[in-house]
């Protein structure tokens, strides 16, 4: 069994690359192949690569009957509120293979989990966007710095001095800008960490559809 799910992998690792070697193809397990894919709510065209390659490579005609019977054992572990929800907060894509199997239940439980992931997008945007201002000002320090250094030095040529004021001017201006723009950066991410602390909240007292509760801490 453990053989079966290692050549299951392997070959679904191949088929995300768009192909089958010719051992993977002689040795594939389409039962164990067709499982995977529905546990992971692959698209029922997703073995259309892998079908063409063993056909070229190997010789080898899939075993559909075998590869849409472990699709559908997967689908059925695929398609429940908490992947629903799981494939949501992961920013994950919904390729509409639940329609049989109680879609409006999984649908309601990725929205909530999407709603997760785009909040956390938000926090995550308003972060960045904070530290590479912070990032810039350092930058700028150190620049102004070497500049003054410079302007003081000696070893500088008279007719170099005028530049390196202009430029220490244009670096002290740029970084005032940065500046009075952080305080409203800073309200950019607290907003959205209260967006996401609250969304997490409602999660927390709302179960979506009886599957995901207590999830939401964990991301």
């Amino acid at each position: 069994m453990r053989r079966v799910s290692f050549i299951a992998l392997l070959l679904t690792l191949a088929g995300c690359a768009g192909g089958m070697s010719k051992d993977e193809c002689l040795y594939a397990d389409w039962r164990a192949i067709g499982f995977e894919d529905g546990s992971r709510g692959a698209p029922a065209g997703a073995v259309s690569s892998r079908r063409a390659a063993c056909a070229n490579k190997a010789g080898v005609t899939a075993d559909m009957r075998a590869y849409l019977a472990g699709r559908e054992e997967g689908l059925d572990q695929f398609c429940r509120p908490a992947k629903g929800f799981d494939l949501g907060a992961h920013g994950g894509r919904y390729d509409g293979v639940c329609a049989d199997r109680g879609e409006a239940l999984f649908l309601d439980a990725f929205a909530s989990g999407r709603g997760l992931y785009e909040r956390q997008a938000d926090v995550n945007a308003a972060a960045n966007a904070l530290a590479a201002a912070e990032a810039d000002i350092d930058g700028l320090d150190h620049k102004i710095s070497n500049a003054e250094a410079a302007l003081i030095s000696p070893a500088t040529p008279h007719e170099d001095r005028p530049a390196i004021l202009i430029d220490i001017k244009q670096m002290t201006g740029e970084r005032t800008k940065i500046k009075r723009a952080l305080p409203a950066l800073r309200r950019d991410l607290e907003f959205a960490q209260r967006e996401l602390d609250d969304y997490r909240g409602g999660l927390a007292a709302y179960d979506p559809r009886g599957a995901v509760s207590a999830r939401p801490a964990s991301y």
